[in-house]
């Protein structure tokens, strides 16, 4: 990290600075549990949490990262609201409201224009589900009280991971202090399903480690369902309130491509230059970057893609680089894939821990990361991941270890 960048420096509005933006709050349902602390655990043990397809009649046998069948949407929630919901937004708002619990903070009528909320999704429906959780995210009968604003991106599977940037650059800007960026997806039906079939994306072996990125081995993806949320807060606030941080967000961007043949990054360069704006924006060198948690589709000629995408931004630094993924774990949740990265390179920074890749058995030739084989703790200096839609959208986030610094409030003893 370059020394005294101005993203390290207090916002200061006389002198046009952009505000730092820090991460309080995770929450995730996923195969993997219905927290983000069994996603980290599921991450930590290499642990396949992929299972045989039972959402609906699938042609063939097929494996899927299925949420447990017991979860019907977040607890405290009215029935009314979860009856006008499809999966995927309840997901989204079981996601959302893990993650503002986890961050201890409660919006009212003094604050509640302070605070926003953007979701991304890669297959929304066709009704209302996703106006309804709108209202979720904003109604007073859940607590959840946001006034300022809510809105829906669908950028393919860079969908949840560009939420987290609209988020964070509406906090930069100073137009809300405090905001959810959420990923979420539900693509276990026939429709979607039969339409990635087709395409050739899916794996056909029905093996369910069959999700396998980067290794030599891999014949395509193994689809997941699941939603992933952030809190994100201007660091004034956070410090001031006393809460933990799990990390500051040094950098982020999104770019666009023209589409290619469905199996994104689309156009390498374009999807690069996301990374390197990323980097850029916060004055981080790549040399300061230590972790790129990959997107990980398992697509032959996408995880060469990606590999090409990760080179060019960080060039010979990537030899040292360590690399980790979540689709092994819990399948490609497309819309909601982004969002869980964010999540798992969050923890990453926190823990300081590089998980390994759960179904890796042989090295590519032409994809060679830094994939560990056990969870391994060392020095964390800076994580970057990005995400990739098949049209040629492209997000990308940086996240760096919070330090405190001086003139940061105390958090107030606990009794």
């Amino acid at each position: 990290m370059v020394s005294g960048a101005s993203h390290r420096g207090q916002f200061d509005e006389s002198l046009g600075e952009r505000r730092r933006v820090v991460i309080t709050g995770l929450g995730a349902v996923s195969a993997a549990g219905g927290s983000a602390a069994d996603l980290w655990t599921a991450l930590s043990e290499g642990r396949v949490c992929t299972s045989p397809l039972t959402t609906f009649d699938a042609p063939r046998a097929a494996a899927a990262g299925q949420v447990d069948r017991d979860w019907h949407g977040p607890s405290g929630a009215p029935d009314w609201l979860l009856a006008r919901m499809d999966r995927a937004s309840r997901l989204a708002l079981d996601a959302a409201i893990q993650a503002q619990t986890d961050a201890r903070i409660e919006f009212n009528q003094q604050n509640a224009f302070a605070v926003g909320a953007v979701s991304g999704i890669a297959h929304p429906g066709t009704g209302d589900d996703w106006a309804a959780l709108g209202s979720g995210l904003s109604g007073a009968s859940l607590g959840l009280n946001i006034a300022g604003p809510v809105f829906t991106v669908a950028m393919g599977g860079a969908s949840g991971l560009a939420s987290v940037v609209l988020a964070t650059q509406m906090i930069r800007t100073g137009v809300i202090r405090a905001a959810l960026a959420i990923g979420a997806e539900a693509p276990l039906r026939a429709d979607i399903w039969n339409a990635y079939e087709s395409a050739g994306l899916l794996d056909s072996s029905g093996d369910l480690n069959a999700q396998r990125p980067f290794d030599a081995n891999r014949q395509g993806m193994i689809l997941g369902e699941g939603a992933a949320a952030l809190m994100l807060e201007d660091r004034q606030l956070a410090t001031q309130r006393g809460i933990h941080i799990y990390a500051e967000i040094g950098g982020e961007a999104l770019t666009a491509g023209p589409m290619g043949d469905g199996q994104g990054p689309t156009d390498v360069e374009v999807a690069r230059r996301a990374t390197g704006d990323a980097l850029l924006g916060g004055e981080i060198a790549p040399a300061d970057v230590d972790v790129v948690v990959t997107a990980g589709l398992g697509l032959p000629r996408g995880d060469e893609r990606e590999t090409d995408v990760i080179e060019r931004a960080f060039g010979r630094r990537t030899l040292d680089m360590y690399a980790a993924a979540v689709t092994p774990n819990v399948g490609y949740t497309v819309g909601a894939s982004g969002a869980l990265t964010a999540v798992a390179a969050t923890q990453i920074v926190d823990q300081r821990q590089i998980p390994p890749h759960a179904t890796f058995e042989q090295e590519d030739i032409a994809c060679r990361l830094g994939f560990v084989q056990k969870l391994y703790r060392d020095r964390i200096v800076g994580v970057a991941t990005a995400a990739y839609g098949a049209h040629g959208q492209n997000a990308a986030l940086v996240l760096l270890p919070h330090q405190a610094e001086a003139g940061d409030e105390l958090p107030l003893l606990a009794n």
